[in-house]
């Protein structure tokens, strides 16, 4: 009786072990599971809104930009106006024009072209030196887009062009120089216009305000023009204008998220929680890049949508928190609280310890009983049997099957000339070249000694030896080149067997054996083995 209660006692032990333990470790689990929880909600709350307000300043940034940048236009444009030479002598502008120039600094270009396309005034402003453009210098550019487009305006027009890299003589300019045209129809008299009045507005200064308030981003932040292409990519400054080299690019925010992109167009601001990780966006619309200030100016807007972007991956410890799933919530708890788990742990390295070696050994027992321990080969159990198995099912492997008998030449003479060291050089060396240049369904055997058997699977005897001549070109190869007392020389013979015919598995092979002995007569003859 009483060793019936031991017996018992144990078994309860074992039990309420059990369940004391997994009891606790589940509830344990789930606390620690709320508490991680709601501290990944309010971390994605205080992520959500910082990156919606760095976006939303970005926009303002750059609208208020925009805005400023109008008006300079139409500053430049009353200057002209008011002082318009009669005679011709453009003198007053350009010193009027020089000095704001040289105040505003973020202008390469402030012209005034004629209506034929001729730049009449133009001041060029170069690493903050502005300098008046020589007559013989100045440039006509009827052909360009920005100057026919301008010309087509009705007075108080604007046209802005796209944000791109500057071009000057047919070539982009290096290093690179973004710009937008800011230009507008000049009208002194006629109702015609005489000309316009053109700004080439150095984008460099706004895009290193914004990239100096994208490094606030929990992620990085992306700056886009309408087709989905950089204009400004914190994360890799290399992927930027490559639609100014070729329009058809595939390097593009829009070619590598492309789903998310779509949402981008048809929602123009919000946020996105992806497979690539969390998204906040907005647009700038064409509209939106004026201000009620300048209400009776009509716009011609070239540049599209913009898109302010910032991404953070969700390989990031912050993307991580912004989508986090019920795993993603255990896994955190059992790594911030690993110590309540370590007993486990340590067991669990026990256990596969022991399957470990036990499988190692599994498998070991299995190689020795299947491979020869020099060569790697099949030994001549499990390759006959191999063997044997694709001979019964000859039809299942296109009906063809060639076998190879090889027989390495003068072995015994390197063994007892150089010593069984060199001869097992020899050997593995045949067996390595043999299997490196034999094709992947192929296999090799051992049979013993210096003998070999390689199978070739699903060709005629003429294909295995188009395959055994790259194995005799690989030993040739060897001879050249390596530097060894001895010669690599292999006799082989090859026989097909095929469906179409009443074969024996051993008679092909002793016709094959026949085979690799005749050869090996005529070459015992004429090669020579040990090197002088």
């Amino acid at each position: 009786m009483i060793l019936r209660i031991q017996k018992a006692g144990k078994k309860t032990f074992i039990l309420s072990f059990a369940l004391i333990f997994l009891g606790i470790s589940v509830v344990f689990l789930g606390v620690t599971m709320l508490i991680q929880a709601n501290a990944d909600r309010i971390k994605r709350t205080e992520i959500d809104i910082s990156e919606k307000s760095l976006v939303a300043s970005e926009k303002y940034l750059i609208t208020s930009k925009i805005n400023r940048l109008v008006s300079d236009l139409e500053f430049i444009t009353d200057t002209l106006q008011q002082n318009f030479p009669k005679d011709g002598d453009f003198s007053d502008i350009q010193t009027l024009w020089l000095s704001y120039s040289s105040r505003r600094e973020v202008y390469n270009q402030i012209r005034y072209l004629n209506a034929d396309g001729d730049e009449i005034v133009r001041i060029n402003n170069l690493q903050n030196q502005a300098s008046v453009v020589a007559p013989e210098d100045l440039q006509n550019k009827k052909a360009r887009s920005y100057f026919t487009k301008t010309m087509s305006l009705k007075e108080h027009g604007i046209y802005i062009s796209p944000l791109d890299l500057n071009v000057e003589n047919g070539v982009i300019e290096t290093p690179f120089n973004p710009v937008i045209r800011l230009s507008t129809p000049f009208f002194s008299q006629s109702e015609e216009p005489d000309g316009i009045v053109i700004l080439n507005y150095s984008a460099s200064d706004i895009l290193s305000i914004i990239a100096s308030i994208a490094s606030s981003s929990n992620g990085s932040l992306s700056f886009l023009n309408d087709q989905g292409y950089w204009l400004y990519n914190q994360a890799d400054p290399a992927t930027e204008w490559a639609f100014s080299f070729d329009p058809e690019s595939a390097v593009s925010f829009a070619a590598q998220y492309p789903e998310e992109w779509a949402s981008f167009q048809e929602s123009g601001s919000g946020t996105l929680n992806t497979r690539s990780g969390y998204f906040c966006y907005t647009s700038i619309q064409p509209s939106e890049l004026l201000s009620s200030s300048h209400e009776g100016s009509v716009v011609t807007c070239d540049v599209g949508t913009w898109y302010i972007v910032t991404f953070i991956p969700k390989s990031s410890r912050a993307g991580a928190v912004m989508d986090t799933g019920f795993v993603d919530l255990a896994r955190a708890s059992l790594s911030d609280y690993y110590p309540f788990y370590i007993v486990l742990f340590l067991f669990s390295l026990v256990l596969a310890g022991f399957v470990t070696s036990s499988q190692i050994k599994s498998n070991q027992v299995k190689f020795f009983s299947e491979y020869d321990a020099m060569t790697g080969a099949y030994n001549r159990r499990a390759g006959i049997e191999k063997l044997s198995y694709l001979y019964k099912n000859l039809s299942k492997f296109k009906c063809q099957l060639s076998v190879c008998f090889i027989d390495i030449n003068g072995l015994k003479e390197v063994n007892d000339t150089l010593g069984h060291e060199a001869g097992d050089e020899l050997i593995t060396t045949v067996a390595n070249t043999v299997r490196t240049k034999i094709r992947t369904d192929d296999f090799l055997i051992r049979l013993g000694g210096d003998e070999f058997l390689i199978v070739f699977q699903g060709v005629d005897d003429s294909q295995a030896e188009h395959v055994w001549s790259r194995v005799i070109a690989e030993f040739e190869a060897i001879n050249q080149t390596k530097d060894r007392k001895y010669l690599i020389s292999v006799s082989h013979g090859i026989m097909m067997l095929s469906c179409g015919f009443d074969q024996i598995l051993d008679n092909v092979l002793h016709q094959a054996d026949t085979k690799m002995y005749e050869e090996k007569r005529l070459i015992k003859s004429s090669v020579k083995i040990i090197r002088d």
